[in-house]
């Protein structure tokens, strides 16, 4: 009976271990071997010359993945920063029995329900230095004296870019740090107020370290998304102005698809696979120390 049981169990794993195999571990392992040739779309029908690992020694000198991926990581820290921060506030809020909190919920989680590339052409078209309602709102109010080009100049494009990507995502951060949240006893809250504990001093001793373990988990998943970045930098700025928001992701795109470079761009590829890999065996192992220590 019990080896009816597990030869069901293992008919019924086949599927998920072909899913697997044929859309992940293959596309992986190609994608690995790719990048130890020289392979052009331009130069394909001569085939393709074993480099070995010139491809990924060239890294090292070019320039454009360089601040691509410098970009990438300061974009990466400080939206997921900002993100948590905002996102804790929001779930605070919207965790409190006050009046209208289904409409405050629905309201936070807007934005987030919007996609991407709608909301990159949106912020586009808000940001514009011609018609934008930013420079407008700013002009209003005499912070500044002549619009702001947001997207030409390098420095003012990243911001915007942050910006576009905090107030797009925000609410996915606040909906995982709430259900967490709901997950604190009301009665700790209660046994505190009764030992005078305050507001503040019962966040960072009560609710801070239960919904720390989810916490963590949050800011992993928007680290790797973030780290991957592609179609709201598309939508706002193309990877521009001189390069100077263009992510690794795009980088990785543009040399594959629009510059035909196959080979180099599988490399590209698998250096982002392998820092997203390490992103998160770091986060694990972290969550790990801090569910050992509790």
């Amino acid at each position: 009976m019990q080896k009816q049981k597990a030869k069901m169990g293992y008919i019924f794993i086949i599927p998920s271990i072909v899913l697997v195999l044929v859309f992940i571990v293959y596309p992986v392992i190609n994608t690995i071997n790719m990048s130890l040739y020289d392979l052009r779309i331009q130069t394909l029908a001569e085939g393709k010359k074993f480099v070995g690992f010139d491809n990924y020694i060239k890294l090292f000198s070019d320039k454009t993945f360089i601040e691509s991926l410098k970009f990438t990581l300061i974009f990466t820290v400080i939206a997921v920063t900002l993100e948590t921060l905002i996102g804790m506030i929001f779930a605070l809020i919207m965790n409190k029995a006050i009046p209208g909190q289904g409409i405050i919920r629905t309201a936070v989680l807007v934005p987030w329900a919007i996609p991407t590339i709608v909301s990159g052409l949106m912020w586009q078209f808000m940001y514009s230095d011609q018609y934008g309602i930013i420079n407008l709102i700013l002009s209003k109010l005499h912070l500044i004296q002549d619009y702001i080009p947001w997207l030409i100049e390098k420095n003012t494009a990243i911001i915007a870019v942050i910006i576009a990507d905090v107030w797009k995502t925000t609410p996915y951060m606040s909906l995982l740090i709430l259900s967490g949240l709901q997950t604190v006893p009301e009665s700790l809250y209660e046994a505190a107020s009764l030992d005078g504990a305050n507001k503040v001093q019962r966040f960072f001793r009560i609710t801070l370290p239960i919904i720390k373990p989810v916490v963590v988990v949050a800011i992993l998943f928007r680290v790797l998304a973030t780290f991957r970045i592609y179609d709201l930098v598309v939508a706002l700025t193309s990877g521009g102005p001189a390069d100077g928001t263009q992510s690794l992701s795009l980088y990785t795109i543009k040399t594959y698809f629009n510059f035909g470079n196959l080979g180099y761009g599988a490399t590209l590829a698998v250096v982002t696979f392998i820092i997203s890999l390490l992103i998160s065996f770091l986060f694990m192992d972290a969550l790990k120390t801090k569910m050992e220590k509790v």
